[in-house]
């Protein structure tokens, strides 16, 4: 179809007084030439009288309201733009100039909020985000007025002022998709247009929408959104924006900028067409109210707004999620970085010519995060910590069940991200690079199975060249530490010490019936490689319940202190001055609700005690009270005993009682 034609079509349509469908073959036929004629593409944008008829017919549409006799014929004229001005500078102006992206978004609007799964509005609707994409892609100007027409100001006050976050909740992948991608080149490289995210309303709610499309889609198979959507954030906290997202996606109930209704779309069939949903005005009769009454009314309101405030939202669990993958992979990352430095070193090095580390291969390498995130990530977990410890203690008193399963859940879900991702953080892969001679000993040893490898490792330890750490990571890990890490964690985990009791399951014998056995398990013990969510929702209502929250609380706090604490005396001696050496030996047990908290538990007391005179005086000074059996030990009929001389426990195994 030349040029001329498709004037003529386009005006036929603008001069037309009712709806002609005669042209849409034409149109589509533009549409796919389009598509794959560059050269067209630039003949259509000398074509001025093209954009200003299209203007007409959208103007039109917007004015009059979407007719869905429509529908397909504005697919056409959508894909018309989407395909003519892809990759073409001059025609993304054109069509800005024109106005077109402030009328296709207005139809969009009228679209979304009238489709009801129809098929037709759908394919409408993926032409119009798409074009509305193609249109500021590359393009600056295009970028500044979309992104503020959609964030700040919508084109009239017709249009949904939340136009972005109702097509994200839209249950087609094409749309959340094309959405997704519109968005992240509007911010990408740009500081102004990313900061609208969280100084708008629109924004805010846009973000809201978006952790919650990636949460209920991360499980569904080839969801392109969900990648797309994880680019997104991921770009945002690498672009230092995580303590704004944060702030962003608190918990908004009650307050100015919440949306004053949810919408949540299905697929196709979801509402008859024919019978749309009618918009009724809802009656409200006021009562005349105290005054005393009514203030506190509003104290006690405003009293609940802001307890409930203290809790983590649901979207920012899942913002800690897209962190915590983030630093995790750039642990992962880093690890093989050395693991491939000291293969290289291994396979170049001889007793003639050892070969030495290279530190400037250390200097390059990037933090997974900035320091500034590091420090609001470490001022998180202490108001985190700190709210917990105040659960904690009313969980110990009368009236358990006072705590919303919602807060709870999102409260240690989130503690236990943070937890994670302060653990990668002070993490890092300092090893020992083999000599030469360590080189030769150690591939000697792996030829012979039967050696004692724990000889090699303290060979290689012994001779080995320490690997130097990056700069950046001494940085990051006095953040932590000078942000009260340690003494946060040391106080969280005194007071789970008290109020969460250590779980044993003792070893019992297989019943004579396997049917019977269904009963006979554990009963406070959810496996922590399991998912649990079913058994914790169901059984919050009694103290139990709402502790099972925390299941692998103490190995996580345990692990992290360990970490901190690695060659730093600094940590050593903070964690001596807080008290918190006899609660760290404590944790030196088996619990059944914190897999190997014992291991972890050994490993971190060696890191506290290593070259620290004092810490090892103030564990020597400790004596031994009472010997208190294990419920694994009385399951075996095993008694334990002080001796009153040495001090060591003895064990003594009673006989079986006859029947």
């Amino acid at each position: 179809m030349s040029i001329d034609l498709l004037n003529n079509a386009l005006q036929e349509l603008s001069s037309a007084k009712g709806i002609n469908t005669s042209v849409n073959q034409h149109l589509e036929a533009v549409a796919k030439r389009l598509q794959t004629d560059a050269d067209f593409r630039i003949e259509i944008g000398q074509a001025t009288n093209i954009w200003k008829d299209m203007t007409l017919i959208l103007s039109k549409v917007v004015k009059e309201a979407l007719d869905p006799q429509q529908v397909e014929q504005l697919m056409f004229l959508f894909r018309i733009v989407r395909n003519g001005v892809a990759g073409v500078t001059e025609n993304q102006d054109h069509a800005r100039d024109a106005n077109l992206p402030q009328l296709i978004q207005e139809v969009v609007s009228q679209a979304a909020h009238t489709h009801y799964g129809n098929v037709a509005y759908i394919m409408m609707l993926r032409a119009g985000v798409q074009a509305l994409s193609n249109l500021l892609t590359g393009n600056n100007a295009s970028k500044d007025l979309i992104w503020k027409s959609f964030i700040v100001q919508a084109p009239s006050t017709s249009c949904d002022q939340n136009l972005l976050s109702t097509l994200a909740a839209i249950e087609d992948e094409t749309i959340v998709l094309s959405t997704v991608v519109l968005c992240y080149n509007c911010v990408f490289e740009s500081q102004e247009r990313s900061a609208l995210l969280f100084s708008t309303p629109a924004g805010k709610s846009l973000l809201r929408q978006l952790t919650n499309e990636s949460h209920a889609t991360s499980a569904k198979e080839d969801r392109k959104s969900f990648e797309m959507i994880y680019t997104f954030f991921d770009h945002l906290i690498g672009r230092d924006y995580f303590p704004e997202l944060f702030e962003a996606l608190k918990s908004q109930n009650g307050s100015e900028d919440e949306e004053e209704y949810s919408i949540r779309y299905h697929g196709e069939n979801f509402h008859s067409q024919d019978n749309p949903i009618p918009k009724i005005q809802e009656l409200r009769i006021e009562e005349v109210e105290d005054e005393e009454e009514s203030s506190s009314k509003e104290k006690q309101n405003a009293s609940k707004k802001k307890e409930h405030q203290r809790y983590l939202s649901q979207e920012q669990v899942i913002l800690l999620k897209m962190a915590d993958s983030k630093i995790y992979t750039h642990h992962e990352q880093q690890q093989k970085l050395y693991q491939k430095q000291h293969q290289h070193q291994a396979g170049h090095s001889t007793p003639s010519q050892p070969s030495c580390f290279d530190p400037f291969a250390v200097d390059e390498t990037e933090p997974a995060v900035s320091q500034e995130t590091v420090e609001y990530l470490t001022a998180v977990f202490g108001k985190a910590s700190t709210l917990t410890i105040e659960i904690f203690k009313t969980l110990d008193q009368p009236g358990v069940g006072q705590h919303a399963v919602e807060d709870l859940a999102n409260l240690s879900s989130g503690l236990m991200l943070l937890l994670g991702c302060l653990s990668h953080l002070s993490l890092h892969e300092d090893g020992h690079v083999l000599s030469a001679t360590n080189a030769k000993r150690a591939n000697d040893e792996d030829d012979d199975e039967d050696d004692d490898e724990d000889e090699v490792e303290e060979e290689i330890e012994r001779m080995g060249e320490i690997v130097p750490v990056p700069e950046w990571f001494k940085a990051q890990h006095m953040a932590m530490v000078n942000g009260g890490l340690v003494e946060s964690a040391i106080e969280l985990l005194r007071q789970a010490d008290k109020s969460l009791a250590r779980v044993t399951k003792p070893v019992t014998a297989m019943p004579a019936n396997p049917e019977a056995a269904v009963g006979t398990t554990a009963t406070s013990t959810p496996a922590m490689s399991a998912n649990t969510e079913s058994t914790l929702l169901s059984n919050t209502s009694t103290m139990q319940g709402q502790k099972s929250f925390f299941v692998g609380l103490k190995r996580d706090i345990v692990r992290l202190v360990g970490n901190l604490t690695y060659r730093s005396r600094h940590v050593q001696d903070r964690i001596r001055n807080c008290n918190g050496l006899i609660v760290m030996l404590s944790q030196c047990n088996i619990d059944d609700a914190n897999p190997y908290l014992r291991e972890y538990g050994i490993l971190a007391m060696k890191n506290i005690l290593a070259g620290n005179a004092e810490n090892q005086a103030l564990i020597e000074e400790l004596q031994p009270i009472e010997a208190v059996d294990h419920p694994a030990l009385q399951e075996a009929r095993v008694t334990s005993r002080l001796d009153a001389e040495t001090g060591r426990p003895i064990l003594t195994q009673t006989k079986p009682t006859s029947l």
